[in-house]
């Protein structure tokens, strides 16, 4: 059967997934290894055919992006801090489909994230705040895989930060990076 532009009609549906997410931080005189934490990942989802295999797939998400930091000695003392950074991010993917009833996908693009809201906190409960001290737009790209089987779709993706982060310390770098396991359900 061979679907014709004409006859390909747009697709929208919802998005529920998590993320496992992280930063890369570059400092010379700091030495930060943080761990990776989990976040939810909510988003609505829309597909426009372009041919046969090619579509063009925007998403709005709210998306949990973070870290973890063990034994970080501030001030002589040891301590542990969480981080948790809520995102509006906005994808453009391209997707590249195969397959009739089981549908395979590749699909990758640039993303726009906005930081809404940030919360540190450390070992003993106490909540730090850096918004101030990070850049709110953020520019990124989603490289991933998925599967769709009539109105459901399952997909992996790798999210990586492009934007330095850390907007009051020009001699470091800050990135986010994550990957990303949903399920979409179109109507």
């Amino acid at each position: 059967m061979t679907i014709t532009i004409a006859q390909a009609q747009p697709k929208f549906g919802v998005r529920l997934g998590v993320n496992i997410s992280n930063q890369e931080f570059k400092l010379d005189s700091l030495v930060v290894e943080p761990k990776s934490k989990f976040g939810l990942d909510i988003g609505v989802v829309a597909e426009f055919p372009l041919g046969e295999v090619v579509s063009f797939a925007p998403e709005l998400h709210w998306l949990q992006k973070g870290y973890k930091v063990k034994d970080l000695v501030i001030d002589g003392t040891a301590r542990d801090f969480t981080s948790t950074l809520n995102y509006l991010e906005l994808p453009l993917l391209v997707k590249f489909n195969f397959g009739e009833t089981a549908k395979f996908f590749v699909m990758g693009g640039p993303s726009f994230g906005y930081l809404l809201s940030e919360k540190t906190k450390d070992g003993d409960g106490n909540e730090y705040n850096f918004l101030d001290e990070i850049t709110r737009i953020e520019l990124g790209a989603h490289l991933g895989a998925g599967l769709g089987v009539g109105p459901v779709i399952i997909d992996v993706r790798y999210l990586l930060g492009i934007t330095n982060l850390a907007q009051e310390f020009p001699e470091a770098e800050v990135h986010n990076t994550g990957f990303g396991a949903g399920v979409s359900l179109i109507f």
